[in-house]
């Protein structure tokens, strides 16, 4: 017998009875047909045994898995993968919902610049209530005279009215601010603030100047968490740091630019949203508390986050319950285990907020 001839996409040999009528009646031309036919199947089961993979190289389901939730692949139920009995895939599910705390470097660009994608303030504009006096305003943002005329050229700023907007700040494009020394012994350079945001607010918005990491996870996770959690009440921002860093009280940290306080997730409906309260054990909304926390970690930027044990013990159990394994419990909470290691750490006073401790960046020249 010769060579079959081609596959003629014109014949489908699935077509069923009406294709088959198609080539009854003619010896010659039926014969020519088989032979496209047995040549269309050879090509076919060729490419199946050549797209099977190799029984030594079989897919990795955690590979497979990863590859589809980035949209790069097919799910797991539509690929070729070695049969899974339920704890493994239990094990694969939880080893991408519960990815383990690793530290990241802050993307920088060629100019040298870190790259920030985030939500930034341009400036920020103090108004003047009835007994502020320029006196009042230095001693708030810990500026000078001299740098606040600058920014308010046509304003006199000694007579000020209540009511007058005063630009207390504005980025300098050429600026990257830097966390200096320690968070309890340090100062912050050309620090800037949390930009404004329908989502939290500000408690004392003087006092909430950071480095553009500890602003940018900030606007990030909370960004997300009120994508997520579309009627969650708004979250209040307390202290980071004053604009030039240093002691700030009653703080013993938060000189830096690298500290933050967040008011927890709660069930209940606080006496107002212009300040922190505290929140007992069982007004903690912990699911979106557990949400949030592991947001900021999953950055990759997070030293530390304090927290009352309390509040802590609850956040541990609900995580066992959903699955978090061992491993993954062991390195994020201190809790059960009183002075051990962990990122989320037990510390008095933290029983209406949570403060998140993030680590030097590239950028940072004396950070410690």
């Amino acid at each position: 017998m010769g060579v079959a001839p081609p596959c003629d996409p014109a014949i489908d040999p699935m077509a069923g009875r009406g294709g088959l009528d198609r080539i009854q009646g003619d010896p010659k031309r039926d014969g020519a047909m088989i032979q496209r036919l047995i040549g269309c199947g050879v090509v076919v089961v060729s490419l199946a045994i050549l797209a099977m993979p190799s029984p030594a190289k079989a897919a990795d389901p955690a590979t497979v898995m990863q590859q589809a939730m980035m949209g790069l692949g097919p799910l797991p139920g539509a690929t070729m993968l070695q049969p899974l009995n339920g704890e493994q895939w239990q094990e694969v599910v939880a080893g991408h919902a519960w990815q383990m705390p690793e530290l990241s470097e802050w993307p920088i660009g060629k100019d040298g610049r870190p790259i920030v994608e985030t939500r930034q303030a341009d400036k920020m504009v103090h108004t003047v209530r009835a007994w502020e006096s320029l006196a009042r305003l230095r001693s708030l943002y810990r500026s000078s005279t001299a740098r606040l005329q600058r920014l308010n050229p046509d304003l006199d700023l000694t007579s000020l009215e209540e009511g007058d907007e005063v630009v207390v700040w504005r980025r300098d494009e050429e600026a990257i601010s830097q966390s200096s020394g320690k968070p309890q012994a340090g100062r912050l350079i050309d620090g800037e603030p949390m930009p404004d945001s329908s989502y939290y607010t500000l408690q004392y918005p003087h006092r909430t100047f950071g480095t553009y990491y500890t602003v940018s996870e900030v606007v990030r996770v909370l960004d997300a968490y009120y994508d997520q959690f579309r009627a969650a009440a708004p979250l209040v921002i307390g202290d980071i740091s004053s604009r030039r860093g240093g002691s700030l009280a009653p703080h013993r940290s938060h000189q830096a630019g690298r500290d933050i306080d967040i008011s927890l997730p709660r069930k209940d409906v606080p006496p107002d949203y212009d300040g922190i309260h505290r929140v007992w054990p069982r007004n903690l909304d912990v699911e979106r508390t557990l949400w949030v926390m592991t947001s900021f970690i999953d950055g990759g930027h997070v030293k530390y986050i304090f927290v009352d044990w309390n509040h802590q013990r609850r956040l541990w159990q609900l995580a066992k319950e959903q699955g978090a394994p061992q491993e993954w419990l062991e390195a994020v909470f201190e809790y059960p285990r009183r002075g051990s290691a962990g990122i989320i750490r037990h510390s008095p006073g933290h029983v209406g907020h949570f403060h998140v401790r993030f680590y030097c960046q590239s950028t940072d020249d004396w950070c410690r």
